[in-house]
């Protein structure tokens, strides 16, 4: 997850250093975002967990118009995923580490006069990668070597406040869901019921 987040931050201040002299509005922005939540995780090992998420965003957005109303986003985005169970004898803890690739149609309503605060909706899918499944023992950690690929789906709702221009913060609740479970190795494992809340910010390029 900490080389996730590394690769992730490297790659927003790259961008943010390349395009800080521009000064008109594009229909390019990039943003960042910071989640959390929980879901279930279906492992036919295990059974079915409760667990917690942690989530770190970098998208790039796409407007269709010039108002900034509808949006495409993608981008590449970090997950973790920790619950705890009892394995029989001992308490032990999965840990799984995702790389998603999203691709979401947004739609912005204006809620006041001045148009700055806005409700967002959007719907989408998503490109799922489980890059390592352990299972943390008190005297032992298990690499499961479960890592593989899946697809999901989700919706989202929420605000966006812009503080000028080409600069917005946001407050996103998603729900999403994977279609299929991952495959590896004797493990099948697949998350549904997932629920993050985000906070974070975009700008234009």
């Amino acid at each position: 997850m900490k080389k996730i987040l590394f690769t992730l931050f490297c790659f927003f201040a790259i961008t943010s250093f390349s395009y800080a002299q521009e000064n008109d509005k594009s229909k390019f922005s990039y943003g960042l975002n910071f989640g959390f939540g929980n879901s279930a995780l279906e492992n036919n090992q295990i059974g079915v967990l409760d667990g917690n998420l942690l989530a770190i965003k970098f998208n790039v957005d796409y407007d269709f118009s010039s108002n900034s109303r509808t949006k495409l986003t993608s981008g590449l985005e970090a997950l973790e995923f920790n619950s705890n169970f009892f394995n029989g004898t001992n308490q032990s803890r999965l840990k799984n580490e995702y790389l998603q690739i999203p691709l979401k149609l947004t739609h912005r309503v204006n809620l006041e006069k001045e148009e700055k605060l806005k409700l967002v909706i959007g719907i989408g899918g998503y490109a799922n990668f489980l890059l390592r499944s352990r299972i943390l023992e008190l005297a032992k950690e298990i690499d499961t070597k479960s890592g593989g690929f899946n697809l999901g789906f989700g919706i989202s709702t929420g605000l966006d406040y812009d503080l000028s221009e080409n600069t917005t913060v946001k407050l996103i609740f998603d729900i999403m869901n994977e279609t299929d479970s991952i495959k590896n190795n004797g493990y099948e494992q697949k998350q549904i019921e997932i629920y993050l809340i985000g906070l974070g910010f975009s700008t234009s390029f």
